[in-house]
């Protein structure tokens, strides 16, 4: 039996390719870790840029403590088994009228895994309606033919390769308006963007991305951190969780584990990507 999703929300998760709204904190909850994200950004200059933006659960003890809540790892358990780990997080803020954006794609476009089993939980720290430029879902698209895609990097556009997917049937697609505390799951290959905040206030998400212990990378060798159940495979050398925000030993693990990262999935472009 499912440990939090209902076979109905399984059900469409299996058809659409992502399933929401999912509540995993109480809004006070979700508010209270926004308020220590935001504390996070003064402390490294107002904002996360560069590196900050990739795996920054090493380097912040209350981001650890978020992607082990155990509502999200229910849900991500249902979806893809009981043994987890955490390969990455990144942060999606946009503030009022800034401009950015999220162009058509699909997560694993540069990930080179196998098997492309992995689920995003994009958690909602506040308030996501219409006009903050929510997530919007290609509902079936993770089971159609691949789209081509181009590159064309942006300083607005979010994604660091700049992919857009090309000829997206924008008239079927569905927006995940959420509440504080709620959140989003997509599969790997759902076509997926986001518009700009024309909200006034800031649009704050986390995308935890989760693999089960039986997937591995086909470029070079990666980490991630262990966060339910068992390693039988050791495809990933396991990560530390950080012992406080920002030391020298966390700034020291994370620097490692986003090189292989980038590494792996922009190849010679992935040291400018880190600065």
């Amino acid at each position: 039996m499912p440990k939090s999703l209902t076979i109905d929300e399984m059900n469409r998760y299996e058809r659409d390719g992502f399933v929401f709204p999912l509540r995993v904190l109480k809004a006070e909850q979700a508010r209270a870790y926004r308020a220590r994200l935001e504390a996070s950004e003064q402390a490294v200059g107002g904002a996360f840029v560069g590196i900050y933006t990739q795996k920054p659960h090493l380097l912040f003890t209350w981001l650890d403590e978020l992607v082990r809540e155990p509502a999200i790892l229910d849900v991500v358990e249902d979806l893809i088994g009981p043994d987890l780990l955490l390969w990455s997080t990144e942060f999606f803020i946009k503030n009022p009228g800034d401009g950015r954006f999220v162009t058509w794609h699909q997560d694993d476009t540069y990930w080179h895994i196998e098997p492309t089993t992995q689920a995003t939980a994009w958690i909602a720290l506040d308030d996501v309606p219409l006009a903050s430029g929510p997530v919007r879902y290609l509902p079936g698209s993770h089971c159609d033919a691949r789209l081509p895609i181009v590159n064309q990097p942006s300083p607005d556009n979010m994604l660091i390769s700049g992919q857009i997917a090309q000829n997206v049937d924008s008239a079927r697609t569905i927006d995940a308006v959420l509440a504080a505390g709620e959140m989003a799951i997509h599969h790997t290959g759902t076509l997926h963007e986001s518009a700009p905040n024309r909200w006034t206030d800031r649009r704050i998400g986390i995308a935890a991305r989760f693999v089960p212990t039986s997937v591995r990378s086909l470029k070079g060798r990666e980490s991630a951190l262990l966060v339910r159940g068992t390693d039988r495979h050791g495809h990933f050398d396991h990560e530390a969780r950080p012992a406080a925000d920002l030391d020298a030993a966390a700034r020291a693990a994370h620097a490692e584990a986003v090189e292989k990262r980038l590494r792996n999935m922009h190849g010679d472009a992935a040291r400018a990507l880190q600065s």
